[in-house]
Order: structure tokens, then C-alpha cells, then sequence
């Protein structure tokens, strides 16, 4: 499972629209819509935006 599959499935989950989420992040609908696709991938600064406006963490590297 991909970065955009699993932001799909906790939007989905939560039951929060593209368009809410997009808000939420501070980027667009447009945006969101591709990399849930997978015909973008998203940059880590967009992600932790993304990941944060969802209310999961993560972590690169090891711990």
C-alpha cells in the first residue's frame, strides 16, 4: 500500500471529503485527487501536512 492509498483509506475511514481534507491541509482538492490516484506523488512537506490534517504520524528513518 502506497503513501495516497493509505491517506484514501483514513479519509474514507474518517468520512472526510477530498475537499474537507484539502482544507484541512492547506492544499487542493485537485492535489489530493492525484495522489490518492497515484498519478502524483506527494513531497514530505505535503505529506506531513496531509498525515497531520488526518491525525496520524509518522516516521522516516529508523528509530
Amino acid at each position: 500500500m502506497n503513501l495516497g492509498e493509505i491517506v484514501k483509506a483514513e479519509r474514507r475511514k474518517q468520512g472526510i471529503s477530498q475537499q474537507k481534507l484539502a482544507d484541512a491541509a492547506g492544499v487542493t482538492k485537485r492535489a489530493i485527487n492525484y495522489w490518492e490516484k497515484g498519478t502524483k506523488h506527494m513531497n514530505l512537506e505535503s505529506a506531513d501536512k496531509v498525515l497531520k490534517a488526518l491525525g496520524i504520524s509518522f516516521t522516516i528513518g529508523e528509530q
